[in-house]
């Protein structure tokens, strides 16, 4: 058909007429329109300000997403576009909503990793590790962050990627819930831990041996639990590795963080202590492509792969074991206090240098040891309840000058577990309790923490303007002042102190002795899980 010809209409139908649409009044007209503009405006605030009210939410992977990572070389995998007018106005954006996200109920903003609580919210955090469930419950009010230590590797010898969890699945839901009613601002960020020995590797899950397989399934894994269990980050406690897997062990980190701020949850990672080394040198250790920078003077397996800059890059907590200064052993240190101020000083001037202030956490221990000085007797742990036993057979001590009590006692010439390390102790006096006294034929000596010396070293820890600190461990049987302290601590009712000085240099002769094997083991078992 001809688009050109009249269009054929048969007899017995009439044509159609066209239709004549009926004016409308201008008035009419424009409030229909200005209407119509109106609601659309108000529809697209209310969409802003959904957004500005939540801007995770969009972003964040389901509980069953499972992590991919087929590039191995860690770089990023977003590219970097040209700015165009989407970027312009998402600039003019951030700019505008800092003033909404200050008013948020729950208090939270972005930091440089990831979305989290607002770090000038507390100037210094009280965080602790724990397995001792019914403390922390009774004491959950007093802390910013916890570290439930309820995480280890399957496997001993090699690893498999996946993990053990001391509380079962329904205690884990339901624990979390508890402990978030009683502290709904607290921070749940447990804490999976092994100690490398020669029993126990830290080997595939942070791909070594070419299992980057392993090391991709044990974060999936880490991750599932975090989502499952809506945890606020997780803490990384992998200690004691040998040399040959520093970049490894850093590969896994970036890749963990850059999952774990995906979901804007924390990363904390616990390193060992290290001190300011006199003279800097380069170690090549066989299977890493670069040398290790010993600017640190503990020479030994454990510190070398704990590199305090690169990991503070990629974490939002390093979270340094300031304890075992005198390990539980005779051979060299002998006797002595766990994290004397002396050596935590030294500690603190090497990590400030290399760590953020407000992502760098001192931990403390809460408990002792007790050596036997003129026999062979067993090595014991000594928490608060064991020292006011061990009170009621000697004298005790606080603060303590080794150099002074050997030089005053007619019978230290047969301390020889003690003596024939004076020199460690030449010049110092501890803000630690000690307690001599003599059982079984033996002298002995204990040391332990009381109150008095875990605020002189908290009080140290606050001069630093450090961003927080842990201890290790909260129990039941710890010193109940120590929960006084920190009540005044939380509700801002402790006097100021003093901001501390960069020293001169560092004290000499203060630094971590390498443990032995069956020390290790030991950490394992008895002395990391106190029930």
């Amino acid at each position: 058909m001809n688009p050109n010809d009249e269009p054929y209409t048969p007899e017995d139908l009439s044509r159609p007429v066209p239709y004549q649409p009926k004016k409308q009044p201008l008035w009419q007209t424009s409030l229909v329109s200005l209407t119509w503009f109106v609601l659309s405006g108000i529809s697209f605030y209310l969409g802003l300000q959904a957004l500005k009210a939540d801007p995770k939410t969009a972003s964040l992977p389901t509980e069953n997403q499972t992590v991919q990572f087929q590039n191995t070389t860690l770089k990023s995998e977003l590219e970097l576009a040209p700015e165009g007018a989407w970027d312009s106005w998402k600039k003019w954006w951030n700019s505008n909503v800092s003033s909404s996200e200050s008013e948020n109920s729950s208090g939270t903003t972005t930091t440089s990793s990831s979305n989290q609580e607002t770090e000038d919210e507390v100037a210094f955090r009280a965080s602790t590790w724990f397995s001792d469930y019914e403390a922390m419950k009774r004491t959950v009010h007093l802390y910013n962050e916890i570290h439930p230590f309820i995480y280890g590797f399957k496997g001993r010898e090699t690893n498999s990627g996946d993990l053990y969890s001391l509380w079962g699945s329904a205690q884990k839901h339901a624990r979390v819930a508890e402990l978030k009613s009683l502290n709904p601002k607290v921070k749940i960020i447990p804490t999976i831990f092994r100690w490398e020995n020669k029993n126990e590797k830290i080997s595939e899950n942070i791909g070594l041996n070419g299992r980057n397989d392993i090391r991709d399934k044990h974060i999936q894994n880490i991750l599932y639990e975090v989502d499952t269990y809506n945890f606020d980050g997780i803490d990384i406690d992998y200690e004691g590795m040998s040399c040959e897997k520093k970049e490894k062990f850093e590969e896994f980190i970036v890749l963990l963080s850059k999952e774990i701020h995906k979901r804007g949850k924390l990363l904390s990672v616990a390193v060992h202590p290290k001190t300011s080394a006199k003279k800097t040198s380069q170690k090549a250790c066989k299977g890493l492509k670069e040398k290790i920078n010993m600017d640190f003077a503990e020479n030994w397996r454990g510190p070398m792969t704990h590199d305090y800059a690169f990991l503070a890059k990629h974490a939002d907590r390093v979270k340094v074991m300031a304890y075992e200064l005198h390990p539980r052993k005779y051979r060299n240190p002998g006797p002595g206090p766990q994290a004397p101020n002396v050596w935590i000083r030294n500690i603190i001037t090497y990590a400030k240098e290399r760590v953020p202030a407000k992502k760098l956490y001192m931990a403390i221990p809460t408990y002792g040891y007790d050596w036997a000085l003129n026999c062979n007797a067993k090595i014991k742990s000594v928490y608060w309840s064991d020292a006011l036993k061990r009170q009621q057979l000697g004298v005790t001590k606080q603060p303590t000058n080794i150099s002074q009590v050997l030089a005053d006692n007619k019978n230290s010439g047969s301390w020889t577990n003690l003596s024939k390390f004076s020199w460690v102790h030449e010049g110092k006096t501890y803000e630690d309790p000690s307690i001599w006294y003599k059982s079984e034929g033996c002298d002995r000596v204990a040391f332990f923490m009381n109150r008095k010396a875990f605020e002189e070293k908290m009080t140290l820890l606050r001069s630093y303007d450090i961003g927080g600190f842990s201890f290790w461990q909260l129990l039941s049987d710890n010193d109940p002042g120590i929960n006084d302290y920190l009540e005044l601590l939380v509700t801002n009712k402790l006097p100021p102190v003093q901001k501390a000085k960069p020293p001169v240099s560092p004290t000499p002769d203060v630094k971590q002795a390498p443990p032995e094997e069956g020390q290790e083991e030991a950490k394992n078992s008895e002395e990391l899980v106190k029930k």
